[in-house]
């Protein structure tokens, strides 16, 4: 009989020891590791086509999602505002307004007989605005329960959304939302204007969840130029940016410098005032520097560099002398984060024409010469990566008379391309 327990017992035992045995030798359960929510969303205007119409319909439409965010409001927005003149974005503040959110409103003294603005005061929401002093309240931020930023190039108008080039950007970060509270509030409650304000943040770096790091910085008083250039000369790889206006000499000479020590600069313009003596363009062109006018009928109001592919500058700033010396403006640098400069560079692809919706001419199966990529280029007959970088930087053509004048372009080759391009 003992015997009989003994076996029992040593069996119960070895069972338990190799199913513990089995369990320490197998693995454990891949555990995915949790998600980072995204902090960020960024917004282009819809404008490609060069059809308002079809803009104000795009579901993107950058007016649409502003208003979808306003609509998140639960308990503030503090809006300063170059210019509202947009019925749909002002509806949208005014519908937070009488769902009890506190809204405060700050704009250019010289837009305040706009149709919306006058909306907004008869629904009882407070607008102030900068004195009509002489330099612009050119600032286009809104802080939304004190937690989020949205920002960019935007006009808060139906231009600004129908027909112009533009972007924003939506940040969830509370330290960054008491940076422009603490701006919004030194001109709306202090009318503390231009350089008599305060230089100081209360978070000067704002760093995200993933490792970005954001510098927001505000004009007059702090000094954007030097930060701009301190950036451009510490690019190793690549420059691209689109302007509104690029006026701004020391800020040229920075990328000038850039582009002969080999680094890769590439530019769009807005085309009207390019080709004065006071913007940037014409003496980039004359360095060879790839830089174009962009082909917009309206209007390229972007105001964003992009370096290396993993730095974004964006904001209200120009880069001009009054946006640094004289208006009232903001700009954000966001400093490591691949997937946003990949956005910024897709649309700087779409308006310098890379990736333009169609390249192909509407009345005939021509390409057109001022939107085709560099690769389309080369694939035209007779045609190389040299010569093609020389028909980019010179774009954009009009005739082929003016094609005539690139050097290497001779009678043959122009002949064979006459039937294969268009110039709109």
């Amino acid at each position: 009989m003992r015997y009989r327990w003994f076996i029992l017992v040593f069996l119960i035992v070895a069972v338990i020891a190799f199913v513990v045995i089995r369990g320490i030798d197998r693995p454990a359960a891949v555990v995915p590791p949790p998600t980072i929510p995204s902090w960020y969303e960024v917004y282009f205007s819809q404008v490609y086509a060069g059809d308002p119409i079809s803009a104000k319909a795009h579901p993107n439409s950058i007016d649409k999602k502003l208003v979808q965010k306003l609509s998140s409001a639960k308990t503030s927005i503090d809006a300063a505002l170059h210019e509202i003149d947009s019925e749909p974005i002002a509806n949208g503040i005014i519908d937070a307004h009488q769902r009890g959110v506190k809204v405060r409103i700050l704009t250019e003294t010289d837009y305040m007989d706009e149709h919306s603005i006058e909306a907004l005061q008869s629904a009882g929401i407070p607008v102030a605005n900068d004195g009509g002093r002489a330099g612009l309240m050119h600032n286009k931020f809104i802080v939304v329960d004190r937690r989020y930023v949205w920002t960019g190039s935007f006009n808060t108008t139906d231009n600004g959304a129908y027909k112009n080039n533009n972007n924003a950007i939506w940040i969830d970060s509370p330290q960054l939302a008491a940076n422009f509270t603490h701006e919004f509030n030194e001109m709306y409650k202090g009318k503390q204007f231009g350089s008599r304000s305060e230089k100081s943040l209360p978070n000067p770096i704002v760093t995200m969840p993933d490792g970005t790091k954001i510098y927001a910085y505000f004009a007059p008083e702090n000094d954007v130029i030097s930060a701009l250039v301190e950036y451009i000369r510490q690019a190793r790889q690549s420059i691209y940016f689109m302007a509104f206006s690029f006026t701004h000499d020391e800020l040229g000479n920075a990328m000038k410098e850039r582009f002969q020590a080999g680094i890769d600069v590439r530019g769009v313009f807005e085309t009207r005032g390019s080709n004065t003596s006071y913007s940037e363009y014409p003496s980039m062109k004359r360095l060879r520097i790839p830089v174009m006018q962009d082909t917009n009928k309206w209007i390229l109001h972007h105001k964003v560099i992009i370096i290396d592919g993993r730095t974004v500058i964006t904001g209200s700033f120009n880069f001009s002398q009054n946006a640094a010396t004289t208006n009232d403006e903001n700009l954000l640098i966001l400093d490591g984060n691949t997937a946003i400069a990949q956005l910024y560079t897709e649309e700087f692809q779409r308006v310098s024409g890379n990736i333009k919706p169609s390249t192909i001419s509407p009345t005939s199966n021509k390409r057109n010469i001022n939107t085709m990529t560099k690769a389309e280029i080369e694939s035209l007959p007779g045609i190389g990566p040299k010569l093609a970088d020389t028909i980019l930087v010179g774009r954009p053509y009009r005739s082929m008379k003016e094609l005539q004048k690139i050097k290497g372009l001779g009678p043959k080759k122009l002949a064979a391309l006459k039937d294969q391009i268009a110039f709109e």
